[in-house]
């Protein structure tokens, strides 16, 4: 597939960029008094185009703000993990990454917990800040994001605009993180439609863009004219599926239409996101002024602006007035209180699986 030349020539790119980025001495007005902070950022692998990119982009973002600002010179180093479920080999990474004598090491969801709790105990006087998962430790503090919130507002405008009354979304993997997704989205969904039928299907990874596109695909084949691809690199596969298939699709993490090719940005109606530039300037904030507090945890959703959909010009060009009135209604009342969105980190398995049996088409 086309697709796949683009992501290399986009990743090489972006390494290049955030390499380049990392060896800066920073601005010359920075005197000696200014604070050295060193830090470090764990991924499972760079290249998915929204999740992992995202981070690292904003992280690489603050380096350089930080250090033109003369708060603080900040330096960003990146480790890929590369999970492949083999725990023996996830540890191997990590120690290697945690050798590093780093001030603050920054990890992210999909480093499992096993790995994590006995590396962090290693190292008692280093800080550590855990995004999207939660562990409890004295030297550590759980950044969450509530992304169903921002799933509600794509299930209800997917509902809303679709003509079939039948929409999608691909998933990743079975996990929570990803059923959380899928809990927000089928409730904003039905806020929209009661009768809305929702088809949901599981790549099984993070990066085959050809099971990506053979689940679109087949979403659109039987009847939806809306996918959500919450996939990682997978879910470019969507893309391309509702390019070929004259189809929409809403893209996860960051604003999709900036990383496709442009025969492809038509297609995407908008995109879930987490705004990764607003929570890690929170978390630097808090920590470079010593007041980002350890041992626990905290979730950031559409009130602290740490969520929301992308409101570009596919939105304003494809997105009925109307119906855009509706989505900022609907966040409004998110945001207040008066709509509370379910979490899949808040029900049992039973009452996921019974929620995603009750909208099958």
């Amino acid at each position: 597939m086309k697709i796949k030349m683009f992501i290399k020539c986009v990743l090489i790119f972006f390494l290049t960029v955030a390499f380049l980025t990392g060896c800066q001495s920073g601005t010359s007005d920075i005197s000696g008094t200014v604070r050295n902070v060193s830090v470090a950022v764990i991924v499972d692998y760079l290249g998915d185009l929204s999740y992992n990119d995202g981070i690292v982009q904003e992280m690489y973002a603050a380096e350089e703000k930080y250090r033109e600002s003369g708060i603080a010179d900040l330096t960003v180093t990146t480790f890929e993990v590369q999970d492949d479920l083999d725990l023996e080999n996830e540890m191997d990474a990590i120690n290697t990454a945690f050798k590093e004598e780093n001030d603050l090491t920054i990890i992210l969801k999909s480093i499992s917990a096993p790995v994590l709790e006995p590396a962090i105990a290693y190292y008692p006087d280093r800080d550590f800040i855990l995004i999207d998962s939660e562990l409890i430790g004295k030297n550590i503090h759980s950044a969450i994001f509530r992304p169903s919130e921002a799933a509600f507002l794509c299930g209800a405008l997917a509902a809303e605009m679709s003509e079939t009354g039948i929409i999608g979304i691909v998933i990743g993997m079975d996990i929570t993180p990803l059923h959380d997704f899928a809990v927000g989205y089928i409730q904003g969904a039905l806020q929209a439609d009661p009768y809305c039928k929702v088809i949901i299907s599981t790549v099984g990874n993070f990066y085959d863009t050809e099971i990506g596109y053979k689940l679109g695909a087949e979403q659109f084949e039987r009847g939806a004219d809306i996918c959500f691809g919450v996939a990682g690199l997978a879910g470019m596969g969507c893309i391309q599926a509702a390019s070929d298939l004259g189809r929409f699709i809403i893209g996860v993490d960051i604003d999709q239409t900036e990383q496709v090719e442009s025969e492809l940005k038509d297609v995407i109606i908008t995109s879930c996101l987490k705004n990764f530039d607003s929570l890690i300037s929170f978390l630097l904030d808090e920590y470079l002024s010593d007041t980002l507090m350890f041992g626990e945890s905290r979730h950031f959703g559409l009130k602290e602006g740490a969520v929301g959909i992308a409101r570009n010009q596919n939105y304003y060009s494809i997105v009925p007035q109307s119906v855009q009135d509706k989505i900022d209604e609907l966040e409004e009342k998110v945001t207040s209180g008066e709509i509370t969105v379910n979490s899949a980190f808040e029900m049992t398995h039973y009452e996921i699986n019974e929620l995603f049996k009750s909208v099958r088409p």
